[in-house]
C-alpha cells in the first residue's frame, strides 16, 4: 500500500505552487520529510491578487499545478493544506481561567477555545485562523514560560490571534470544492515562511522574518517559538516593474524583464548607461521599501524582542540592490537571506527563497496540530523564565 502523502498548495500573486511530500524513516536519522513532487503554474504579470482573477482562470492555474505534481508523484491529490496571503488581521487578548485541578494542565490553557473570548472572534465578517499562546501569568503574578504542572488557582494567558475574512475564506473553499479537493486547513503565508526560514535559535531568541511577495511585504515577529505579531507593507516586486512600465511607457512584461535584470545586479558594479533611468527607477523603489520596512521595525512594539535577527525571504529577497540598501540600515542586527530548513528535497526548490512559504506549509502540516485540538503528545516543556509577559504588560 502506498505511503500517505502530505499535499499543500501555495496561492501566491506570482504563481500557484503544489508540493507533495512524504515522511521517511531512516535508521540513522529518524523521520525526515522528503519533498517528492512539485507543480507550478505561473500567474499573469499583471496579477496582484489571485482571488481577484475570475474563477475559471484561477481554477485552471490550480488544476495545472496539481496535475503537474500528481504526474511527478503518480498520486491523486484530493486533500490539501493551503496558504492565505490577504485579508488578515491580528489582535492580542487575555484569557483568565480558574484551574480545577491542583496543578495547571494543558486543558487549562486550551480552555481558551471554549471561552467567550474565543467565540466572540467569530463575527459576521471574520473568523480566527491562528491562535498563539504567547505568555502566562499565575495567580501570584509570577511570570512563567510554561505553566503546566505548576500549582495555581488562576491562569492568565495572553494570546495572539490572526483572523481572516469569512468571505475570502469561503471563496477559496468554494473554488477547491468545485475542483473536488478538500481543504484540510488554511495557513497564513507569512507564518509558513517563518516556519521554513527561521533557525531554532532565531525562533527562540526573537526574530523578524520579512517576506517580500509580489503584491506586498509581510513582517512576522517571532519570539519564544510563537508568532507574536505581524505588519504588512503594500509594496512588492510588482510595484518595481509597474514604476518602470509607467515612467518608460513600456509594457509590464518588458518592465518585468528589467526588474529581474536588476534583481541580480551588484550595486557596486558598473551599469549599462543606456539603462540608467530604469536603474534609477528601480533604485528609488528599493530605497522606499527599505525605508518603510525599517521605519515599521523602529516603531514596532515588538522591536526589543525581535530586532537582533532579521531574515529576508520570499519572491523579492533576490534583489541584491535592496539587500545592500537595507543591510546598511541595520547596525547590530544579524541579517541574512533565508531559504527552507528542516526539509529534504531538490536544492532548486529548497534553496530558493521564493518557495519558503510553500515549503513552510509542509513543515506546518508535519509539526503542528490543529489549533484547539486536545492532542498533547508533542507538548514541549520549557524551563527558561519568559520575558515576554513583562514586555506585554508594559505596553
Amino acid at each position: 500500500m502506498a505511503k500517505e502523502t502530505i499535499n499543500v498548495i501555495d496561492i501566491r500573486s506570482d504563481k500557484v505552487i503544489c508540493l507533495v511530500a512524504q515522511e521517511i524513516q531512516l535508521l540513522d536519522k529518524g523521520k525526515l520529510t522528503q519533498l517528492i513532487g512539485v507543480g507550478v503554474s505561473r500567474l499573469p504579470v499583471t496579477c496582484q491578487k489571485p482571488l481577484a482573477l475570475d474563477d475559471i482562470s484561477l481554477k485552471q492555474h490550480i488544476s495545472e499545478a496539481v496535475k503537474a505534481a500528481e504526474n511527478e508523484t503518480s498520486t491523486t491529490i484530493d486533500k490539501v493544506t493551503i496558504s492565505i496571503s490577504d485579508n488578515m488581521q491580528s489582535q492580542h487578548l487575555t484569557h483568565e481561567v480558574k484551574c480545577i485541578d491542583a496543578k495547571i494542565t494543558s486543558d487549562d490553557i486550551k480552555s481558551f477555545f471554549s471561552s467567550k473570548e474565543f467565540s466572540d472572534l467569530y463575527t459576521s465578517n471574520n473568523e480566527p485562523l491562528h491562535s498563539f499562546p504567547i505568555s502566562y501569568q499565575i495567580d501570584n503574578n509570577k511570570i512563567v514560560s510554561d505553566p503546566i504542572g505548576l500549582s495555581s488557582e488562576i491562569l492568565r494567558t495572553t494570546w495572539h490571534v490572526v483572523s481572516v475574512s469569512k468571505d475570502f475564506l469561503k471563496k477559496i473553499h468554494n473554488i477547491f470544492s468545485e475542483l473536488d479537493i478538500n481543504v484540510h486547513q488554511a495557513v497564513s503565508s507569512f507564518y509558513a515562511s517563518s516556519l521554513a526560514a527561521l533557525r531554532e535559535s532565531e525562533s527562540d531568541l526573537g526574530s523578524i522574518c520579512i517576506d517580500i511577495q509580489k503584491n506586498q511585504t509581510y513582517l512576522s515577529y517571532t519570539f519564544d517559538n510563537q508568532l507574536i505579531g505581524f505588519d504588512s507593507v503594500k509594496i512588492g516586486t510588482f510595484h518595481f516593474a509597474n514604476d518602470i512600465s509607467q515612467i518608460k511607457s513600456i509594457s509590464i512584461d518588458e518592465s518585468e524583464i528589467y526588474r529581474k535584470k536588476y534583481d541580480t545586479h551588484n550595486i557596486d558594479k558598473k551599469r549599462n548607461t543606456a539603462d540608467e533611468q530604469i536603474y534609477q527607477i528601480y533604485l528609488s523603489r528599493a530605497e522606499e521599501l527599505a525605508e518603510v520596512i525599517f521605519s515599521l521595525i523602529q516603531k514596532s512594539r515588538f522591536r526589543d524582542l525581535t530586532e537582533n535577527n532579521i531574515i529576508l525571504t520570499g519572491y523579492g529577497s533576490k534583489s541584491q540592490i535592496f539587500n545592500k540598501i537595507f543591510s546598511l540600515k541595520l547596525n547590530n542586527s544579524n541579517f541574512r537571506v533565508g531559504a527552507t530548513l528542516k526539509l529534504n528535497g531538490p536544492k532548486t526548490y529548497i534553496d530558493n527563497p521564493s518557495f519558503t512559504s510553500s515549503c513552510g506549509l509542509l513543515i506546518y502540516v508535519v509539526n503542528h496540530d490543529l489549533e484547539g485540538s486536545n492532542h498533547e503528545k508533542n507538548a514541549k516543556k520549557r524551563t527558561i523564565i519568559s520575558t515576554i509577559y513583562n514586555f506585554f504588560r508594559s505596553l
